[in-house]
C-alpha cells in the first residue's frame, strides 16, 4: 500500500466509523451538543423523550453517535440498533437482546416482551441507572413500529423518562414524523439536528485532521485538488474518503509526492463509478460569469435594437384620418334639406345628406365633435364643393354662404336636442372633489396612523362604473370589502384610494406601502 510511501502509521482515509478520526467541525460541534443537551447533559436522566438527528448518506452522523456513546456516563445501559427493519415484535425482542433481558423465545407476545422491558427500566430505576435506546438508519423503521416505542417511552416518574431514544436518520425520517398518526411522537423530540456537508474550507481542514491522525504532517493534497474534491464530492464526508483513499493509490502508482487536481480526476473515475461526473466545460465559475455576462450584454442590445425599431415604425406610420377631420365633397339637393329643416327632424337631415349614395357619414359625428376647430361638411347649393366650419365646445354651427339664417337656426336646434350629456366628465369632476375634500393618512390623528395595520397596495384598476379594483396585501379588493375587521375599502379612485378606520375616512395614494 502507499503508507509507506507516503510517511503513514496506517489508512487515513478508511471509510470505517472511528472515533478518532472525527473531526470536529462546526456543524458536527453543534450536533453532539445538541444530543447531549437532548439527553440531559451530564446527567442522561434528568430530560427524556426522543432526540432526532438526520443528515445526507455520508455527513458522519453514524461517528458522531459512536463518538457520543464513547462519552456516556458509566451508569448508562445501552441499547444500539444498526438494522431497524423489524416489526413491533421484533424490535421488542432486539431490545430485550440488547439489555440483556431474558425471556422466552418462543411465543412470546408484545405485551410478554413490554412487560419484561417495564420491570428492567423499573429495576434500572431503582439501581440509578440509565437506560438508552440509539436506533441508526431510523427512516426504514415503519410507522407502527415507531408508535410501539412511543408507548414505551410513556413508562415514567414525576421528573424523567425511563427510557431515553435516539433516531438517527436520512432526510427522509424527517418526512416519516411529519405523518398525522405520529405527532405524539413528534411532539416528543426535546432536540434535533440537521447534519450538513462540509463547505470548502471545512474541507482542507478535515484533510488535514486526517492525515495528521495517521501522522503525516505535510500537505500532500494542493489547493487545486481540494477545490476538485469538494466539487466532487459535495462536502460528504463519506467521498471524501473514497476519493482521497483513491487520489493516494494513483499518486502512488505514478510516484508523484503530491497530488494535482488531473490525479483527483482520475481518481474519482476509479472511486466513484458509474456516479462520477466530471465537471462540464461551461460549469466552471470563470465560465459561468462570462456566459451570464454575455447574455446580459444580448439581452440588453436586443431590447435596444427592438425599441428604436418599435419608435421608427410610430413615427413613420400614417394614422387614420377621423371622419370629422376630413374635407368631404357632397353633392347635395337643397329642397330636401329644407324641408327636413322645417319639420325640425335631424335624421331626414341625414337622409338627405347622403341621399345619393356616394357619401354615407353620420352628421353627429361629423358635426358633434368636442375638439375645437374641427373640419365638418358644409353644403352649397346646386354644387359639389367643400367648405371648412369650426365648432366650438358648444357645437354652434356658423353661417355658410347660401343657407338662410332660418335653416341654420333649425339646424342648431335639432343638434341640441340630440346632443350627449357629459356623464364621464361630471363623474370626473366629482371624483375629483370627493378625493380633494379627504385628507390623507399621513394628516390623520397618531391613534390613525399606528391602527391602521401594513398595507401593501401593488396593483390599481379603476373603472368609472365603480367596477374597479386594488389589490391589497396579495388579495384583489372591490369597493365596499372589509380589509380587516376595523378597515373598509370604500372607494376607489383614479389616483388614490379612500379607506375608513374606526368612523375616520383618509385617502392613501393608488400604489403605495404603508
Amino acid at each position: 500500500m502507499y503508507t509507506n510511501f507516503f510517511s503513514l502509521s496506517e489508512l487515513p482515509f478508511s471509510i470505517a466509523p472511528d472515533p478518532k478520526y472525527l473531526f470536529m467541525s462546526d456543524r458536527h460541534r453543534e450536533a453532539l451538543t445538541h444530543l447531549t443537551h437532548g439527553l440531559g447533559g451530564s446527567n442522561v436522566s434528568s430530560n427524556g423523550g426522543f432526540v432526532l438527528l438526520t443528515g445526507e448518506v455520508g455527513t458522519g452522523k453514524t461517528t458522531v453517535s459512536r463518538c457520543l456513546m464513547a462519552d456516556l456516563p458509566e451508569n448508562t445501559q445501552l441499547a444500539f440498533i444498526l438494522n431497524p427493519t423489524l416489526s413491533s415484535q421484533e424490535l421488542l425482542a432486539t431490545i430485550c437482546d440488547q439489555l440483556k433481558i431474558r425471556y422466552r423465545k418462543t411465543g412470546a407476545t408484545l405485551k410478554t416482551l413490554t412487560d419484561k422491558i417495564s420491570e428492567k427500566l423499573l429495576k434500572n430505576h431503582v439501581d440509578d441507572i440509565n437506560t438508552l435506546l440509539i436506533i441508526d438508519e431510523a427512516q426504514h423503521l415503519e410507522p407502527q413500529v415507531l408508535e410501539q416505542l412511543r408507548l414505551l417511552t410513556n413508562l415514567e416518574t414525576n421528573t424523567n423518562k425511563l427510557l431515553q431514544v435516539i433516531l438517527i436518520g436520512q432526510p427522509e425520517l424527517q418526512q416519516l414524523l411529519k405523518r398525522r398518526d405520529l405527532r405524539q411522537l413528534a411532539q416528543r423530540i426535546t432536540a434535533r439536528y440537521h447534519l450538513l456537508p462540509l463547505d470548502k474550507n471545512e474541507l482542507a481542514l478535515y484533510i488535514k485532521h486526517r492525515l495528521s491522525v495517521a501522522d503525516c504532517h505535510r500537505a500532500l493534497f494542493n489547493k487545486s485538488a481540494i477545490a476538485a474534491i469538494h466539487q466532487l464530492s459535495q462536502g460528504i464526508p463519506r467521498l471524501i474518503n473514497l476519493i482521497c483513499h483513491s487520489a493516494l493509490m494513483e499518486a502512488y502508482n505514478s510516484n508523484n509526492a503530491v497530488i494535482d487536481k488531473k490525479i483527483v480526476l482520475k481518481a474519482a473515475s476509479q472511486a466513484l463509478g458509474d456516479d462520477f461526473l466530471p465537471p462540464i466545460w461551461w460549469q466552471h465559475k470563470n465560465m459561468k460569469t462570462a456566459l451570464i455576462t454575455s447574455m446580459l450584454f444580448v439581452v440588453l442590445i436586443t431590447g435596444f435594437w427592438l425599441g428604436q425599431t418599435e419608435l421608427s415604425l410610430v413615427a413613420n406610420s400614417e394614422l387614420p384620418k377621423k371622419a370629422a377631420e376630413q374635407v368631404i365633397p357632397v353633392k347635395v339637393e337643397p329642397q330636401k334639406i329644407q324641408q327636413a329643416a322645417l319639420k325640425n327632424e335631424p335624421e331626414e337631415i341625414v337622409t338627405a345628406l347622403n341621399s345619393n349614395n356616394k357619401v354615407i357619414v353620420p352628421i353627429t359625428e361629423t358635426l358633434v365633435k368636442k375638439e375645437p376647430e374641427q373640419k365638418v361638411v358644409s353644403a352649397e347649393l346646386n354644387t359639389t364643393v367643400t367648405h371648412e366650419a369650426k365648432v366650438d365646445d358648444n357645437y354652434q354651427i356658423e353661417a355658410v354662404k347660401g343657407v338662410s339664417d332660418d335653416l341654420l337656426a333649425r339646424f342648431q336646434m335639432a343638434m341640441d336636442e340630440t346632443k350627449d350629456q357629459p356623464v364621464l366628465s361630471q363623474k370626473a369632476e366629482v371624483t375629483n372633489s370627493v378625493a380633494s375634500e379627504v385628507q390623507s393618512l399621513t394628516q390623520m390623528p397618531a391613534w390613525v396612523q399606528n391602527g391602521v395595520p401594513s398595507l401593501h397596495v401593488e396593483q390599481h384598476i379603476y373603472a368609472s362604473n365603480g367596477q374597479g379594483w386594488v389589490n391589497v396585501n396579495g388579495r384583489d379588493r372591490y369597493q365596499g370589502d372589509m380589509i380587516t375587521a376595523e378597515l373598509q375599502l370604500t372607494e376607489i379612485l383614479p389616483q388614490q384610494i379612500i379607506l375608513k378606520y374606526r368612523g375616520e375616512v383618509f385617502s392613501l395614494p393608488a400604489l403605495t406601502n404603508w
